[in-house]
């Protein structure tokens, strides 16, 4: 007799609305850091805390990112991703990532 595992998925709101965990990365200067979540994120915080650079966050390997420049204020993206690309330039970048993740693994998102 098997038993039924039941799984948080994309479509259940209840894990989203639960959902809260932190993880936080952070880094300096100059280049590429990928971020990789075991769980789905549910909202992604980005900030770029130096005057003179420039950071873009690419979500799950699209194309298209978004800018954050020099010093400025944080950003709140309601997201579902499972991957953060930063890149970093100009003159001694230092950036923040928080993430809110869900109980949902991330392997539920389809590939990019």
């Amino acid at each position: 007799m098997s038993t039924l595992q039941y799984k948080s998925g994309l479509g259940n709101s209840a894990a989203y609305q639960v959902s809260g965990t932190p993880q936080v990365d952070s880094g300096s200067g100059a280049g590429t850091t990928v971020i990789n979540y075991d769980y789905v994120t549910s909202e992604v915080m980005l900030m770029n805390v130096t005057s003179g650079s420039r950071i873009t966050a690419f979500f799950d390997g699209a194309a298209d990112g978004i800018q954050l420049p020099a010093a400025c204020c944080q950003v709140v993206l309601n997201i579902k991703c499972r991957q953060v690309k930063i890149v970093a330039t100009g003159l001694s970048p230092k950036w923040s990532v928080c993430a809110a993740l869900t109980t949902i693994d991330k392997d539920a998102l389809p590939e990019p």
